[in-house]
C-alpha cells in the first residue's frame, strides 16, 4: 500500500531524533544508557547515577513523546503483521500442547493486537494536544470509526479479558477430530484433523493479512493530520524532502 504521509512522518522523526544529538547532555545520556544495556549481566557493572528518564525542556518533551508513540503505533501494526507466522508455525510436536490449543492463543494474541493499537492511539492524540492545542481535529470521531471498524476483535478480546476464552466452531471441531484421531486414527480422523488445522491456519493468515492493510490506512490518516498541525515535523519533513532533491 502507498503510504506518502508515513514515509514523509518517518523521515521528519528522523530528522528531529537527528538534531537532539546537539542537545545538552542528550549523547551522555544515551551512551550510558547504552553502556547499562550492554552490561546489564555483568558482576562487575557499577550503579550508575544517571536518570532512568532524560530531562528535556516542557516544549521538547512534548515533541519526544509524540515522535516515540507514533513509533510505538507503528509498531503495534508490525505486531500485528508478526502473528501471521504464529499462525503458520506449530512448534509443540510431542508436547503437550495440542494444535487447537495453539490456534486459540494465537486467535487470542490476534484480538488483543487492535486493543494494544488502541490504546496507543489515545496517548498518541493526548501528546499531539500537548503539542499543537489548537490542532481543531475531530479525535473522537477518528476513534469512533477505529471502533467501527474492528468493532469485532474489539470485542472479542473485551469477552475474552472479562468473560471467557475466546470461541470458535472450527477450532472446535479441530479439538473433536483430535480426540477422534487418538480413539479411531484407522478411521482417517488424523488426516481429517490436520487437514482442518491446514485450512484454519489458512483463513487466520489471510484475515491478518487483511486486516493489517486496513491498520495501515488508520497509520496513514494519523500522519497526514500531524504533519499539517506539527510545524516541528512539517518542518523536518520539508528539509528533507530538499535534501533528497540536491
Amino acid at each position: 500500500m502507498e503510504a506518502p504521509h508515513t514515509k514523509r512522518m518517518e523521515n521528519a522523526i528522523h530528522n528531529w531524533m537527528k538534531n537532539l544529538d546537539n542537545y545538552p547532555g542528550w549523547e551522555d545520556w544515551k551512551r550510558e544508557q547504552f553502556g547499562r544495556t550492554i552490561w546489564y549481566n555483568s558482576p562487575t557493572q557499577k550503579s550508575s547515577i544517571v536518570p532512568d528518564e532524560f530531562e528535556f525542556s516542557p516544549e521538547m518533551e512534548s515533541q519526544h513523546s509524540l515522535c516515540y508513540l507514533f513509533l510505538a503505533l507503528q509498531e503495534a501494526v508490525i505486531s500485528l503483521r508478526e502473528v501471521e507466522y504464529y499462525f503458520r508455525r506449530y512448534p509443540f510436536k510431542n508436547l503437550p500442547v495440542t494444535r487447537y490449543s495453539h490456534l486459540t492463543n494465537v486467535c487470542e494474541m490476534y484480538f488483543n493486537r487492535f486493543y494494544e493499537f488502541k490504546s496507543r492511539l489515545k496517548k498518541y492524540f493526548n501528546a499531539l494536544k500537548a503539542v499543537a492545542p489548537d490542532h481543531g481535529l475531530d479525535i473522537g470521531k477518528f476513534i469512533k470509526q477505529y471502533d467501527a471498524v474492528f468493532d469485532q476483535e474489539l470485542r472479542e478480546r473485551n469477552s475474552i479479558n472479562h468473560h471467557r476464552r475466546f470461541d470458535d466452531l472450527a477450532i472446535d471441531h479441530l479439538a473433536v477430530t483430535h480426540m477422534m484421531g487418538i480413539e479411531r486414527a484407522d478411521l482417517g480422523w488424523d488426516k481429517e484433523h490436520l487437514f482442518s488445522y491446514r485450512k484454519i491456519t489458512k483463513q487466520w493468515v489471510e484475515r491478518v493479512r487483511a486486516r493489517s492493510l486496513v491498520l495501515d490506512k488508520f497509520v496513514e490518516a494519523i500522519a497526514e493530520a500531524t504533519l499539517k498541525t506539527c510545524d516541528f515535523l512539517e518542518q523536518n519533513s520539508e528539509y528533507k524532502a530538499r535534501e533528497n532533491l540536491n
